[in-house]
């Protein structure tokens, strides 16, 4: 065997990644995708540490979660029900992950995971403005937050292949609104991953950093779950060293 658990263990995280991120398909070879599987759910449960840490640290700081999103009460009750702030995998989830694969092929470790040990989070809202700083929604499209749509939407959203299995074009799995759309702006379309792939990650198209999924999420922990204060952060030196501490690496 490779050992990648044990060097993801002992903090090699990059190193290990990259390995198997190079290995492309091949990955799906037993008995390498064991340890794989192993690496790349130990990698997401360090994720789902972040969230629920982040979000404790988002309600200590009086985020406004949804606000800047919602349209009427109609529409605050659709998004709080088909894409709450976060949502853990439910005992459905295995169902729902399986019938996604039956209609788009095989999912990348790093999505399979996400869904299987994290869920679904949508961190959309604003800081509380203060004398002299305003966080309104045109800022809220900058900070571009971290936003993953649970199996239930993506199934309403994905197209069916044809009568006879094959698909008119690759099949596109969207993962959430651009950071337009989430504060309502016309956006050019989701973020989103080809398929099929039996790889341990793949790219995530659309989305400003042109890199993979787990390198996506890395970046977003960075900056604290908004991936867009890289650009333009208005949050004071001490409100930012808050809102990341005690996140771990992956």
């Amino acid at each position: 065997m490779a050992g990648w658990y044990d060097q993801y263990q002992q903090g090699l995280y990059q190193d290990v990644y990259n390995e198997l991120l190079s290995m492309q398909d091949r990955i799906a070879d037993p008995p390498l995708y064991e340890e794989a599987l192993l690496v790349m759910r130990t990698l997401m449960k360090r994720v789902r540490y972040n969230i629920e840490l982040l979000l404790s640290h988002l309600q200590d700081m009086g985020y406004l979660f949804g606000e800047g999103r919602f349209e009427s009460l109609k529409d605050k009750a659709y998004w709080e029900r088909e894409a709450p702030v976060y949502q853990a995998p439910t005992p459905e989830i295995w169902q729902q992950v399986n019938t996604l694969e039956q209609r788009v092929g095989p999912l990348p470790l790093s999505l399979k995971c996400w869904y299987e040990e994290v869920g679904s989070v949508n961190l959309v809202g604003l800081f509380p403005s203060s004398p002299g700083r305003v966080f309104d929604r045109a800022y809220g499209s900058s900070l571009d937050p971290l936003f993953v749509y649970a199996t239930t939407l993506v199934l309403q959203m994905v197209a069916l292949p044809l009568e006879d299995g094959t698909w008119e074009e690759e099949p596109m799995l969207p993962l959430a609104p651009d950071k337009y759309f989430k504060y309502r702006y016309s956006g050019s379309g989701p973020y989103y991953m080809l398929l099929p792939s039996r790889a341990f990650d793949v790219p995530l198209f659309g989305e400003p950093h042109d890199t993979t999924f787990v390198d996506y999420l890395r970046i977003c922990f960075r900056w604290g779950g908004f991936p867009g204060l890289e650009k333009e952060n208005r949050l004071t030196p001490r409100e930012f060293a808050f809102l990341t501490k005690d996140l771990l690496l992956f």
